[in-house]
């Protein structure tokens, strides 16, 4: 296997134990919706470098802030 090739695997089982632990907080979202979600997440440099259950109960636990600010990318990549 190469290295492209590790990484998209690791990136594709990241998005889905993300989208499973997204589906068990939320059992009202479709398993689609919640693997769209999951790659949001990973977009962002933050919930990325958690692992995939620990940044989906992050940004639940965000999302349900009433003070909370808008989700945003860092405008220049470190």
């Amino acid at each position: 296997m190469t290295h492209d090739e590790r990484e998209a695997a690791d990136f594709e089982a990241w998005c889905e134990r993300c989208a499973l632990r997204i589906g068990e907080l939320d059992n009202q979202i479709t398993l689609a919706e919640a693997k769209r979600l999951a790659r949001d997440v990973y977009a962002f440099e933050r919930t990325r470098a958690m692992g995939p259950v620990s940044a989906a109960e992050f940004v639940a636990v965000e999302m349900n802030r009433p003070d909370r600010g808008p989700f945003e990318r860092r405008s220049v990549a470190r």
